[in-house]
């Protein structure tokens, strides 16, 4: 086993400890969310809908020129994206000024590939920006070692052969969640993460049982069968009319284009999942017609508001019979993409408790218990005042005043309450020994409740003698 697949196995298993003792603690095992919400884990994957981005490499946290989006890959997935529509190329390392230092390698005069060029994820031009392509797969591999409750697609723009890509993603590591299974049904999400094969792999062009390419069973040409979409060039209208940049917004805004915008594209109409393409190229005041490659925010503003998504998403299912299962967005961050994806979903963001059981406490009486709860959050939204109640034995204890903790959400967030307990002054009577009884705790917000408990165990203290009588 390599140090990278030894490090994941590891960081699997502590997971599912962690799990098991969580389950323990509330008395009775919760499923946790899947893609952030339990309601989708009966969900098999073409019911769902996903959060994605176009072009999703194309970035300026890595300095690219042109970008499409504002976050490199690990970072869309730090903050929801879970659908990546990407493009793949050669290229060769260059001593040009670009932010790359990569420039493109033309298959067609420089020979073979192998052992000349290196795989890069990049958009129309390397010297525009590129990333190692193997490299970007491991940070995915991280994310998912890290987060075993999410489902991934890949749409690829394949611009290498597929033996090639299949080599960065073993090389990565992503192979371990590879999804293997059909395309014509899925699994629900659930069992996706029980198997561990939470990544669905489709290419754009050469892949599957092309006969001119090597077969890589789980590339799954896209296009040709398990996936259908909408058009992705707004700049023209569906007569092939150039359109200025209002204009193309307006396909994707006003409610007398919306039946039109989410006409068939590739992949006709009998996919079982339904990628609706959601943004329009091009500067905002420019003026222009065509397609350009210059995204612009002040666009993305407009189109990735919830309530412009939620309609075309609904006007798309009126169409074509069924909800998008992606849909795809430049300028992810612009607007607010993940919270119309769970309306759509029919979800709602909130916390996922779970809590250690605290470990048992004895004190003499009269004094006070100290019980530490670790409280981690598998949900999709933080809980800034979750609140911490105990009850105790009114023999043994005076009830403490519930309390308030900040549960951060990071999948899973974190939070810690210590909740003291005071003991009354027990003397010991007939029987000696120490007073025991439970505490229960209740974690309740954003939502959310879950319970645990522990024990108190009180030391009484001796009988006072009697005063002598003189």
């Amino acid at each position: 086993m390599t140090g990278r697949k030894c490090a994941l196995w590891l960081a699997a298993a502590i997971s599912v400890l962690t799990f098991a003792t969580a389950a323990t603690a509330n008395g009775a095992t919760r499923e946790r969310p899947c893609n952030g919400a339990v309601e989708l884990c009966s969900k098999t994957l073409d019911q769902v809908v996903l959060p994605g981005t176009h072009n999703s490499m194309s970035n300026e946290e890595y300095g690219w020129i042109l970008p499409n989006q504002h976050y490199a890959i690990p970072t869309q997935l730090e903050y929801g994206v879970r659908a990546f529509l990407i493009d793949t190329h050669y290229g060769k390392p260059s001593a040009g000024s670009g932010p790359s230092n990569v420039a493109d390698w033309n298959n067609g005069t420089d020979g073979s590939p192998k052992g000349v060029a290196g795989t890069y994820l990049c958009h129309q031009n390397c010297s525009w920006g590129a990333s190692d392509l193997t490299a970007e797969l491991g940070k995915v591999t991280d994310f998912l070692a890290s987060h075993p409750r999410e489902v991934l697609i890949f749409m690829v723009e394949d611009g290498i052969y597929p033996q090639d890509f299949a080599t960065a993603v073993n090389d990565s590591a992503l192979s371990d969640y590879i999804y293997t299974g059909p395309t014509d049904s899925y699994p629900t999400l659930g069992e996706m993460i029980a198997s561990n094969q939470r990544v669905v792999v489709f290419s754009e062009n050469h892949t599957g049982n092309d006969s001119d390419y090597a077969e890589v069973p789980w590339y799954h040409r896209g296009y040709n069968g398990p996936m259908q979409e909408t058009p992705y060039n707004f700049r023209k209208d569906e007569s092939n009319v150039d359109l200025t940049t209002q204009q193309a917004m307006a396909q994707l805004t006003d409610s007398a284009n919306l039946n039109s915008s989410c006409r068939p594209n590739r992949g006709g109409t009998t996919g079982q999942l339904f990628l609706m393409n959601h943004w329009v190229n091009g500067l905002i005041d420019a003026g222009t017609t065509g397609n350009t490659f210059t995204p612009d925010p002040a666009v993305a503003q407009v189109l990735n508001q919830p309530d412009v998504l939620v309609a075309r998403a609904q006007a798309c299912e009126a169409r074509r019979g069924k909800l998008p299962n992606i849909v795809a967005v430049d300028d992810f961050g612009d607007g607010d993409l993940t919270d119309a994806v769970r309306q759509l979903n029919g979800v709602t963001a909130k916390p996922f408790f779970e809590v250690a059981k605290p470990k048992g406490v004895t004190v003499k009486s009269g004094a006070r218990a100290s019980f530490r709860l670790q409280i981690r959050n598998w949900g999709s939204a933080e809980s800034a005042l979750t609140r911490v109640c105990a009850s105790v034995p009114g023999k043994l204890a005076i009830k403490p005043k519930c309390q308030t903790v900040f549960v951060t959400q990071a999948n899973p967030g974190k939070g810690t309450a210590t909740v003291k307990v005071s003991t009354r002054r027990i003397y010991q009577g007939r029987f000696k020994g120490s007073k025991s009884g439970p505490v229960r705790f209740t974690i309740t917000g954003g939502g959310d409740s879950v319970t645990t408990s522990s024990t108190l165990k009180v030391n009484p203290l001796k009988p006072k003698k009697p005063k002598r009588r003189n």
